[in-house]
Parts: structure tokens; sequence; C-alpha cells
């Protein structure tokens, strides 16, 4: 009977032992296949965004923010992408510029060392400026294959007047794309542009590169300046722009697709240019303005040109080239246009 007593207990101690210990290795197994599965989606997500292997950190965020991704899943994509990286990002980029970093588990080493808190702004400037929406914006663009759309950055200045006689002797119609002032004879120059037809587009009150590009906030900032002196010198509420510099350029390399994105959203068209006078550059000539133009659209790949000329006081030779470059081009069977909701933007590609 004792033995008997022993020999139960012993299997009854060895069935719980082992049960426990197989409950144990399943729980072990299937939390791990669970996290490891996750772990694989979350890398295996940026594969499915068409995103390069060895992207680097910063092209990752601006690309998933540009597609709509919310902070907060960027941030825990990348950490898995790269964990590395990504506390070398969080460490570069907190104490410059605090609004690539979004709140999160991010661990305290890293924003210590970082010496910058981690803050939430992924939504904070499109609360800023809530009357800088644009009003019923364009859905559909027209066939404009054949056509010259003349465009004029920096303006007005002294040129403009030349600019605006030489136009309406052809009875063409363009866009100037306006830094804007708030003097007398800037704010009449720009009304005289709006009278006259032409479209009237935005560009920068203050030119000034790495202001802009600082941040989207600092853009937007600048772009509601001049927004507001164009607006009261011509009573037109602009709908497109031309950054300056274009849209990607060396100067907004961590900020233009967060900026794009923003201006979409409020409705605002953007135009970079597939043609170039290339009268901005030291020593412009009648003859290298002519010469990059003709070129610039004979070379095109497109059967349209968004042209890019300057109206700045400095630009003599853009006046005494205009007419020229007119004449030659209608005599080739082009026609020129101007900007409106109708026409399809020409913009710069995505830099991988």
């Amino acid at each position: 009977m004792y033995f008997g007593s022993v020999r139960f207990f012993k299997h009854l101690i060895y069935t719980v032992f082992f049960g426990w210990l197989a409950l144990a290795t399943f729980f072990a197994i299937f939390f791990g296949v669970r996290y490891f599965m996750e772990a694989k989606q979350d890398k295996d997500e940026t594969k499915l965004l068409n995103i390069p292997e060895g992207t680097s950190i910063e092209d990752l965020y601006l690309r998933m923010t540009a597609l709509g991704y919310s902070p907060e899943d960027i941030m825990s994509l990348i950490e898995n992408y790269d964990e590395s990286s990504f506390r070398s990002y969080v460490m570069r980029y907190a104490s410059s510029d605090p609004s690539f970093i979004i709140s999160g588990e991010t661990g305290d080493d890293v924003t210590a060392e970082a010496s910058a808190p981690v803050v939430d702004s992924s939504a904070a400037y499109t609360k800023l400026y809530p009357d800088l929406y644009v009003e019923n914006p364009a859905t559909e663009f027209a066939d404009d294959d054949g056509t010259i759309y003349l465009t004029f950055d920096d303006g007005p200045s002294s040129n403009t007047w030349d600019i605006l006689y030489i136009l309406k002797r052809y009875d063409i119609k363009a866009t100037f794309f306006f830094c804007g002032g708030y003097d007398s004879e800037t704010q009449e120059l720009m009304k005289a542009v709006a009278d006259a037809g032409h479209t009237v587009g935005i560009h920068s009150i203050s030119h000034d590169y790495e202001k802009i590009y600082e941040s989207v906030e600092s853009y937007l900032a600048d772009f509601y300046d001049t927004y507001q002196c164009v607006y009261e010198a011509t009573g037109v509420k602009p709908r497109y722009f031309r950054f300056p510099g274009g849209s990607i350029n060396n100067y907004d390399r961590f900020v233009y697709m967060q900026i794009i994105a923003e201006m979409t959203r409020r409705g605002f068209v953007y135009f970079d240019w597939n043609v170039s006078g290339e009268d901005a550059v030291h020593g412009a000539t009648w003859s290298s303005i002519y010469e990059n133009i003709l070129t610039g659209i004979k070379n095109n790949t497109s059967d349209r040109a968004i042209v890019l000329l300057h109206d700045a006081a400095d630009k003599t030779n853009t006046v005494y080239v205009l007419e020229d470059i007119i004449d030659k081009l209608l005599d080739d069977g082009y026609h020129f246009g101007q900007i409106d909701d109708t026409v399809r933007p020409i913009t710069f590609d995505y830099v991988d």
C-alpha cells in the first residue's frame, strides 16, 4: 500500500512537471514566432513601398511622410528597418531640426545623447494660416501639346514694363512668379501684370534659401507673406507657385517632400520647368539665352515646354532677346499659353 502511494505521487509530479514544461514551451514558441513575424512584416513593408535597399534614413522618413504614413508608424518602421541608423538619425537631427523627431518610445539614452526633447510636430504646421487654402483646386488637365509657357521669376522689376509691352504686341499671356514687395512702384507693377490678364503666382518675398528651407514652418511663413503681399496689390488669390531654386535643390533636401505634401494638401500647385534660358547664370548673354531656349525646346522629350526666365532688374538681356525668341518659336509652329487650372504641371522627379 505504501509503495503504491509513492508510485502514484511520483507519476502525478512527473505529469504536472512535464505538462507545465510543454505549456511553457508552447507559449515561448508561439510568442517568439509572433514577434518574429511582426518584425519581419515591418521590414517587408519598406519593400512594399518600392524603397531601394540602402536608402538613407532621412530619405526613408521623407518618402513615407509624403505617402501619408503617421509619424508614429514611420518611426516604428524605421527603427525595425535599421536600428543602428535610426539611433544615429535621432542623435544627428534632434537638436538641429526637431521637426524630424516624433514622440514615441525611442529610449532615454537616445534622447539624452541628442540633447533635445522628443517632440510631436507631425501636424503642427497644418494648423498654421487657416486662410491659406485654394478654393476649388484643379482636378483635370487639358491636352496642350505644342504649347510654350513663358514664365518669369523674381519680379516685378524695372524690366516688367518692357516685358509687358512685348507680350502685348504679340497678344501672348505669360506667367509671373512674384517675389513681391510693399513699395508703391512694386505694388503698381504687380497690379499691371494682373490687370493685363497674365497669371500671377508665388515665388518668395525673401528669396533667402537657408531661411526658407529651414523647416516646413519657415517655408509656410515666407509663402504666406508673399501671398498676402501679392493679394493686396492685385486682388488675385494666387493658386500656383514656384519653389525658389526649383522644387528639389541643395537647400531643401530634408524638407521638400513634406513641403510638397503640405502645399498640395492646401490645394496649391507648383510648377518647375523643362527648359531654361539660364539667364540668371553669371555672364549670360543675348546669344546664350537664345540658344539655351531653342536648344532646350528642340531636345525636350515633351511636346510642350515650361520655360524659365527671370524678371529682375539686372536681367536686361532677357528683355532684349524676348522678341526674337517669340518670333522664332511662332515661325516653328508653336503657340503660347499661360498657366491655369488646365495645365498639367511639369515637376522635378523625387530623388531616390
